[in-house]
C-alpha cells in the first residue's frame, strides 16, 4: 500500500502541470481573440457608422449639367431625399437677385424662378444652407456655381436689359472668366461637335483654323489659330500633350516658341514665335495656314491654354 500511495503522489503533479499549461493556453487564446474583436470593432464599426450617415446626408445639385444658363431660364435643384423644412431666406444668389420658387410633390426637387433675367456673360453662385431632410439631418451649406450665356447687343435691347453704355463682348464665356484678346477671337458662329465627352481635350479644326477647349463635352473657350501651310501640314489625328516648356528654342528655325506643348515629333502648340531680335512672327496671320506644321496661338491665349492643359491632355486635329 505504501508503494502504491507513492506512485499515486508521483503521477498527480504531472497531470496538474499539463492542466495548468492547457488552462494558460486557452486563457492566452481568449485574450488574443478579445484583442482581435476589439480591433475589428475599433476600425470597422466607425467606418460602418460613417457610411450609414453618408447615405442619409442631405445633398443638392442641379438637375442637369447646366453649362451656360440662358438668361431668361429657371433653375431646378434635385435633392437626394425629400426635404421637410427650409427657410427661403437661406437660399440666395450672388450677385443678389429676387426670385420665387416651387417645390415638387415628392419634395425632392426645387424650381427656382428668377423675377428678372440673369445678366449675360456673368458668373452666379447659388448659396443654400440649413435645409432639413427626411432623415433628420440637414444640408449645412452648399455653393453651386453657374455661368450665363453671351447675348448680342441687339438681342439684349430687345428683351429690355439695362445695357446703357455697355456693349457685350463677342466671345464665349470661359469658366475662369478669361477674356479672349480681339485678335484671337473667332467671327461668326462656329459649331464644333465634341469628339470626346469625358475630361479635358483640345480640338483643332483645320478648315476653320479654330482651337476649341472642351471639358466633359462642354465648350470652355475657342480661339483662332494658325496651322501648317500647304506643303508643311499639321498632322491630323488624335494625340496628347507629351511635354510642356515655358519657352522652347527651335534649333531648326533659330527662334523662341513660348508656352510650347509638344504633341509628337517636332510638332508643338505654342504662342506666336519670336526671333532673338524680338521680332514676333505671324501677328497678323491668326486664322491662316502659315506655320511649318505647328499650331500657333496668339499672345496671351497660348499661356491660357498652357495653364489649362495638363501632360496627357488629348488633342484632336481634324
Amino acid at each position: 500500500m505504501k508503494n502504491n500511495h507513492k506512485k499515486l503522489i508521483a503521477v498527480l503533479p504531472s497531470h496538474g502541470k499539463s492542466f495548468l499549461m492547457m488552462k494558460s493556453f486557452f486563457h492566452s487564446l481568449r485574450i488574443v481573440s478579445m484583442v482581435i474583436i476589439f480591433f475589428i470593432l475599433l476600425v470597422f464599426l466607425p467606418f460602418g457608422i460613417r457610411e450609414y450617415v453618408n447615405i442619409y446626408d442631405v445633398d443638392a445639385k442641379f438637375s442637369q449639367d447646366v453649362g451656360e444658363v440662358k438668361i431668361d431660364s429657371n433653375l431646378k435643384l434635385d435633392f437626394n431625399q425629400p426635404i421637410i423644412f427650409f427657410d427661403e431666406k437661406n437660399i440666395t444668389f450672388s450677385p443678389e437677385m429676387e426670385f420665387d420658387f416651387e417645390i415638387s410633390q415628392d419634395r425632392k426637387s426645387l424650381i427656382i424662378n428668377p423675377q428678372k433675367s440673369f445678366l449675360p456673360e456673368n458668373k452666379y453662385e447659388l448659396n443654400i444652407k440649413d435645409i432639413w431632410g427626411i432623415s433628420g439631418l440637414k444640408l449645412n451649406d452648399r455653393k453651386l456655381t453657374f455661368y450665363t450665356e453671351k447675348v448680342l447687343f441687339e438681342s439684349a435691347e430687345k428683351i429690355g436689359l439695362d445695357i446703357e453704355g455697355k456693349r457685350f463682348s463677342e466671345f464665349d464665356l470661359s469658366k475662369d472668366k478669361y477674356i479672349v484678346p480681339e485678335v484671337s477671337r473667332t467671327s461668326g458662329e462656329i459649331v464644333i461637335v465634341p469628339k470626346f465627352t469625358e475630361g479635358k481635350y483640345i480640338d483643332v479644326s483645320i478648315a476653320n483654323q479654330v482651337m476649341t477647349l472642351f471639358e466633359d463635352g462642354i465648350k470652355v473657350n475657342e480661339f483662332l489659330v494658325s496651322t501648317g501651310k500647304i506643303g508643311m501640314p499639321t498632322p491630323l489625328g488624335t494625340f496628347s500633350v507629351k511635354r510642356k516648356e515655358i519657352n522652347h528654342w527651335s534649333t531648326s528655325y533659330g527662334l523662341w516658341m513660348p508656352f510650347s506643348m509638344n504633341f509628337g515629333g517636332a510638332y508643338y502648340i505654342h504662342e506666336l514665335p519670336y526671333w532673338p531680335s524680338g521680332y514676333r512672327e505671324g501677328e497678323n496671320h491668326l486664322g491662316m495656314r502659315v506655320s511649318h506644321g505647328c499650331i500657333r496661338l496668339g499672345v496671351g491665349v497660348a499661356k491660357y491654354v498652357f495653364d489649362w492643359s495638363e501632360i496627357g491632355t488629348t488633342l484632336y486635329v481634324h
